[in-house]
C-alpha cells in the first residue's frame, strides 16, 4: 500500500484501490454457482467465503493481504464475509450508518459490548468504539458500481467521531459533506467500519455485485471468539 491510500485511508476513511482484480478473475468468481442469489437471499449471501473456494482463495490472496496487512499487521484475520448483488429485482435503500456490529460464535455478556441482535442464527454485538478502530473493510467490486447502481456514498471524515448517536448523523453528514464511492470493475474500496456511509436504490438495469470483506486487528475478550 502506497502513502498516498494509507494517508486517505487514516484523514478520510476511505481509500480506492484500482485494479486490483483483472476481468478474468472476476469472470471466475462471477460465474461460481456458490455466487446464484437465491430466493431466500434477497440482498445478499453471508458468509460467502464458507461457501465458496474462489472467494475463500481471494480473501486470502496476497493482493487482499497486501492491502489489509499494512494497516491492521500480519496477525488481522477474516472475521466477516458477504456477497451483496444489488439490482432491479434486489433492490434496497440503506441509510447513513456506521457498521458497528461484529459476529460472534456465542452470547456472553460483557462491559462495554451492547447492542446484542441475531442475523441468520448467528449472534452480533457493538463492541466499543476503541477495538472497531481496530478493523478494516475490504469491498471487492465485481461491476462497475456509480450514482446510477448503488454505489456507496461517505462522509469523509466522520470515521473520527466515534461511535455517532443517529440524532446527530444529519448534522455529522452536513459537516463532513457527503463523497460518491465510484468504482470500477476489480477496484476494491478500503473503509473504516465507524465512517458514515450510505447506500441508495439502484435506477440501473446493471446488477451491482460487492464481496464486502471485514478484517479484525484485535482479539475478543475471552470468552467471546
Amino acid at each position: 500500500m502506497n502513502a498516498a491510500l494509507k494517508a486517505s485511508l487514516e484523514n478520510n476513511g476511505y481509500a480506492i484501490v484500482p485494479s486490483v482484480l483483472t476481468q478474468n478473475e472476476i469472470s471466475l468468481l462471477a460465474n461460481e454457482p456458490s455466487f446464484q442469489l437465491q430466493n431466500n437471499a434477497p440482498v445478499g449471501i453471508r458468509s460467502i467465503v464458507q461457501k465458496s473456494i474462489a472467494a475463500h482463495a481471494l480473501a486470502h490472496s496476497p493482493a487482499i493481504r497486501s492491502l489489509v496487512e499494512p494497516v491492521l499487521g500480519a496477525k488481522a484475520r477474516l472475521v466477516r464475509s458477504i456477497l451483496f448483488n444489488k439490482n432491479r429485482d434486489t433492490n434496497w435503500n440503506v441509510t447513513w450508518h456506521q457498521d458497528l456490529s461484529i459476529a460472534v460464535r456465542s452470547r456472553f455478556d460483557i462491559s462495554g459490548f451492547v447492542a446484542w441482535s441475531e442475523k441468520e442464527g448467528v449472534p452480533h454485538v457493538q463492541p466499543p468504539p476503541t477495538l472497531l478502530e481496530q478493523m478494516l473493510t475490504v469491498r471487492i467490486h465485481l461491476d462497475d458500481a456509480n450514482a446510477n447502481n448503488g454505489a456507496l456514498w461517505v462522509a469523509p471524515g466522520s470515521h473520527r467521531c466515534g461511535r455517532i448517536r443517529s440524532e446527530e448523523t444529519t448534522a455529522t453528514v452536513a459537516h463532513f459533506g457527503q463523497h460518491l464511492c465510484a468504482a470500477q470493475a476489480g477496484d476494491v474500496l478500503l473503509m473504516r467500519p465507524l465512517l458514515l456511509h450510505t447506500s441508495r436504490k439502484t435506477e440501473s438495469d446493471v446488477q451491482r455485485r460487492v464481496i464486502h470483506l471485514e478484517f479484525s486487528g484485535f482479539n475478543l475478550p475471552a470468552p467471546l471468539e
